[in-house]
């Protein structure tokens, strides 16, 4: 029986949502049929082997991350030398390549994109960078060197218009994303951008649908649309039960669908995914597609966009472990 190790939990400000992820991970690998094991890298030396009735608390969500714990992480995974890991970080050294490149080093084998690829995908300005490279439709933006709110508010007026997006650029699930209705938001965005350690980027709102496409080993899976019954898709929609509607597959015409399988593929292809990650973009009314960002490690909780669209195709969750694990 192969042994998966699922990483959950770190310490990022994304923790609680890596421990969902991973919490509902753990019990699909075991049920796929593999030996399952859920490590905290917040706990490093605690191993917990999962079943279908796994759960865990998390303790305390502010956690400070240590040379020890990283050096005890390492000697768990040697000592456990798993068959292949799952990584159900969110944000920080999960989605940043750091920890596929500790991997790596150990010579594990691990689901998901490189560290390059990772890091890339990471940082939203980068991300953009490449959409330009493959011609894929972006919103105008920049970087945001300052949290002055008269600069904030000459740039605005002298480069944008409202609505206009201020968003961090190596954050997820909507953390450090702020929309501007006019010059009233400035000081709590400069609030938002003062209690998060990231840089800022300046973009265009582009006003339409919210659409989502995982791409599972090179394969576009069907589209959603989320419609947030108020706002945008923050954290709140993200992860609160019955405050967003989700339409899978998404009412495409068969035009707009080929247009946003084939942007998608280009995004996975250009900046070097593996295995699985989840490409959003906004469809303007003038129906035009636009790139929002790549995620390399999309959720997986209950209320998760990925395993959803794999439903719509015959996968059920442990079909989907037993998919990211085998490969096709």
């Amino acid at each position: 029986m192969k042994k998966i190790v699922t990483l959950a939990g770190g310490f990022s400000t994304e923790r609680e949502i890596s421990l969902k992820t991973s919490r509902a991970v753990v019990k699909g690998i075991h049920i796929a049929g593999y030996k399952s094991i859920f490590i905290d890298t917040a706990f490093p030396g605690t191993v917990l082997e999962a079943d279908e009735n796994f759960t865990y608390d998390g303790i305390d969500l502010h956690i400070q991350k240590t040379d020890d714990k990283s050096e005890a992480l390492i000697k768990t995974l040697k000592k456990l030398a798993p068959d292949k890991v799952f990584i159900g970080l969110h944000g920080g050294e999960g989605e940043n390549g750091e920890v596929q490149k500790m991997l790596e080093d150990l010579n594990i084998e691990y689901i998901g994109s490189g560290p390059v690829s990772s890091a890339v995908c990471m940082d939203k300005n980068e991300s953009k960078l490449y959409a330009q490279k493959v011609n894929v439709p972006i919103a105008k933006w920049q970087i945001l060197s300052t949290t002055d709110e008269g600069e904030i508010k000459d740039l605005i007026s002298k480069e944008y218009s409202y609505p206009v997006v201020i968003k961090a650029l190596a954050q997820g699930s909507s953390i450090g994303v702020s929309i501007l209705d006019s010059d009233d938001d400035i000081p709590m965005t400069i609030a938002m951008m003062h209690n998060i350690n990231d840089e800022f980027m300046i973009e265009e709102y582009i006003s339409g649908r919210e659409l989502s496409i995982p791409v599972i080993h090179k394969k576009a899976f069907p589209v959603i649309e989320l419609i947030p019954n108020e706002g945008f898709y923050d954290y709140e929609h993200k992860y609160s039960e019955g405050v967003t509607k989700h339409v899978c597959p998404a009412e495409l015409t068969q035009s707009q669908l080929q247009t946003i399988n084939t942007y998608a593929l280009k995004m996975n292809e250009v900046l070097g995914c593996e295995d699985y990650c989840r490409i959003d973009f906004i469809l303007d009314k003038n129906g035009e597609f636009y790139f929002l960002e790549a995620n390399t490690l999309p959720g997986m909780t209950e209320l998760s966009l990925v395993p959803e669209c794999a439903s719509k195709v015959g996968y059920s969750f442990p079909d989907l472990m037993k998919l990211l694990i085998e490969g096709e």
